[in-house]
């Protein structure tokens, strides 16, 4: 409990008085802009061209070129895609909790790893029950947010979590589940509404991945993205 304790004082130490001149490093590096309050920590790498807003909080992210989280964000163990806009307040929820077979619904009951402080579990005893679902274990990533993604505000993201390309996530939505490309998701739990597009665009479009091209050629073609049946022609030329 001591060193628990002071660890929580050192980072808090950390992160109010020498996190903000890191910021401003990583700000200078890579082109982005990190508002005041927010916190980049436990791996966390920006592409470039990005955007932190307030008092958002990423823990092992990695963030594509062009991609932003708005103010209030909290994201834990997530790679995102080029491109992708997240709203405020976009929080991750991570760990679960069995329901089925335990007679205790408390970590202390079955994990040993005592993040509440105590456990009961034995040292020796053997794993029963699988607390974390990772996509990419090596990396410590539990949610995919894909390319040219836009989600909206207080969404709520639970692991295990593929978000594909293009997708659309309505405000206030709690995911549980995959998210299709290029799909217009909302609710609690998020279902399909539909899609952006239909499928023959929706198929050029993951395959032609514009995502992928350099800024010269998305700043030639600006124009082009106003309609996206003339952007695929351009592409295909």
């Amino acid at each position: 409990m001591i060193g628990r304790k002071l660890t929580e004082i050192g980072s808090g130490l950390y992160r109010r008085l020498f996190f903000p001149f890191k910021r401003m490093a990583v700000e200078l590096k890579t082109g982005s802009i990190l508002k005041q309050g927010s916190y980049l920590h436990g791996g966390t790498t920006l592409a470039g061209r990005n955007y932190v807003g307030k008092k958002t909080i990423l823990k092992n992210v990695r963030l594509g070129f062009g991609s932003y989280v708005s103010n209030g964000g909290d994201l834990t163990n997530v790679r995102i895609g080029k491109y992708t806009a997240i709203g405020p307040g976009v929080k991750t929820i991570l760990g679960k909790h069995p329901t089925k077979s335990l007679a205790a619904l408390h970590p202390a009951f079955y994990s040993k790893e005592a993040a509440q402080g105590f456990t009961y579990v034995p040292e020796n005893d053997e794993a029963f029950f699988e607390e974390q679902t990772w996509l990419d274990k090596e990396a410590g990533i539990q949610v995919i947010i894909g390319n040219d993604v836009w989600i909206g505000e207080d969404v709520r993201i639970l692991e295990g979590v593929v978000i594909g390309d293009g997708a659309v996530i309505g405000a206030g939505a709690i995911v549980t589940k995959d998210v299709e490309p290029y799909g217009i998701y909302a609710g609690v739990p998020a279902k399909k509404l539909k899609d952006r597009f239909g499928d023959e665009i929706k198929e050029k479009l993951l395959s032609l991945k514009w995502w992928e091209r350099d800024e010269q050629w998305l700043k030639e073609h600006i124009h082009n993205f106003r309609d996206v049946e003339k952007l695929i022609s351009t592409m295909e030329n």
